[in-house]
């Protein structure tokens, strides 16, 4: 069994089908998303300088992805071809009314399987320590904590380091 195959039954195993009764198109973000993508940054506390969102759409669109509900941007997930065999999810929010419904397992499924089709074979991400529910979603995909990166984030807040093989 293929690894995206293990990662879909886990997900059916997961995820109670009754939260998914939104319809979700998972998709590749579009310049006319990008300020809906800052408006989620803002949401989450995220803070990101609004730059990065317009380069990652322009330099890495593969694997930079949209989660659309009912015609709003729900969700996105940012991520790049961080070494010749290896992918990196550099973010990954959720609007805060949506999360719980399987957007993020969705969105990362999704990254995952751009990561394979570009060669990867093996994924990285950094998670703060304080972000259990992330935490949780991310091992649910089969990654695992590596190391401990103190200090991480511009609050001093450390974070783990997970991998996944592809």
């Amino acid at each position: 069994m293929w690894p995206e195959e293990q990662i879909e039954k886990q997900r059916e195993d997961i995820i109670d089908e009754a939260v998914l009764k939104d319809a979700v198109i998972i998709r590749r973000l579009r310049a006319s998303d990008l300020q809906a993508a800052l408006e989620i940054d803002r949401e989450v506390s995220g803070g990101y300088n609004p730059d990065i969102f317009a380069a990652f759409y322009e330099y890495h669109p593969a694997t930079t992805l949209a989660a659309e509900v009912n015609g709003e941007l729900a969700g996105v997930v940012l991520g790049f071809k961080h070494a010749p065999f290896e992918g990196r999810v550099f973010w990954l929010a959720i609007r805060p009314r949506y999360q719980g419904r399987g957007i993020g397992m969705r969105l990362m499924l999704a990254i995952l399987k751009s990561f394979r089709n570009m060669g990867a074979l093996g994924a990285t991400l950094e998670v703060r320590v304080s972000n259990r529910k992330a935490q949780s979603l991310y091992s649910n995909l089969g990654f695992q904590t590596v190391a401990i990166w103190p200090s991480y984030y511009s609050d001093g807040e450390a974070a783990f380091i997970m991998k996944l093989r592809l």
